[in-house]
């Protein structure tokens, strides 16, 4: 519905009606009221409502006598006329204004809550970021434990590795030293075995020529003298049997049964080796 504006003679005539509602214009009134009535003839076109406005107040700057008091009121007239006349569009265009300003509202709701539902988006966005990227660093973090669990493992294991290279080569080194060791003890056994073995040959061939001496000496100490002749007496017609022979003596039996012994113990010694 369209607002309708006031012709001359409604403006006048809700002039006149708050004139004479005491019943008698004043002087002044009747004053303001012909030179208003002067200004509304020189308008041209419709009368807006600030175009009357406007005409009030240049009146008044023309008529200083009428008082603030039944100037307000008289453009109230003019303004309660105008209300009256256009009550359906103004309270239409007061509807328009409240369901226009009912969806700003809504529409500034439904903005803020556009809002709040993309700040809120954004918000679990850079928390879920937020998280990601925590859940990035823990794994790299736990990557870099674990490559350094494992270097730290591989580092241990190739110490251990060493080490036992190292034990190997010492057992091998305290092995290599126990044989010479052992084969510098067989040596000198030998040494002293085949020292022995000699000393031992040397002592039975110096018992063995003591004993040729001594049976060498006895014979010669059995022979007669070179100047006495030797008897050989005849040999009987029938052999004397070997025990009806002299017994030798006592010395020459100890001699015989020394070299017995001597010749036995040179004979084990040499079986022996």
């Amino acid at each position: 519905m369209e607002i309708e504006e006031l012709n001359l003679t409604e403006i006048l005539t809700a002039l006149q009606d708050f004139m004479t509602q005491d019943g008698a214009i004043s002087p002044e009134q009747r004053d303001f009221y012909k030179a208003f009535r002067t200004e509304l003839n020189s308008h041209e076109g419709e009368f807006l409502i600030d175009d009357v406005e406007r005409l009030l107040v240049a009146t008044r700057g023309q008529v200083d006598s009428i008082s603030d008091e039944d100037f307000s009121k008289m453009g109230q007239a003019i303004l309660t006329r105008y209300s009256n006349k256009n009550a359906d569009a103004i309270n239409e265009r007061i509807r328009q204004l409240a369901a226009a300003e009912a969806a700003k509202r809504a529409a500034a709701e439904a903005a803020r809550k556009e809002e709040e539902a993309r700040l809120a988006e954004e918000e679990a966005r850079l928390a879920e970021e937020e998280r990601l990227a925590e859940e990035e660093r823990l794994a790299e973090e736990a990557r870099l434990a674990e490559e350094e669990r494992l270097a730290e493992e591989e580092r241990l294991a190739e110490e251990a590795r060493l080490a036992e290279e190292e034990r190997l080569a010492e057992e091998a080194r305290l092995a290599e030293e126990a044989r010479l060791a052992e084969e510098a003890r067989l040596a000198e056994e030998a040494r002293l075995a085949e020292e022995a073995r000699l000393a031992e040959q040397a002592r039975i061939e110096a018992e063995l020529a003591a004993g040729e001496a001594e049976k060498q000496a006895y014979w010669d100490a059995q022979e007669e003298p070179a100047s006495e002749e030797k008897v050989v007496p005849d040999l009987p017609t029938q052999a004397v049997p070997l025990e009806a022979e002299t017994p030798p003596s006592p010395l020459s039996k100890m001699l015989l049964i020394g070299g017995l012994l001597t010749g036995l113990g040179a004979a084990a010694y040499f079986f022996v080796l």
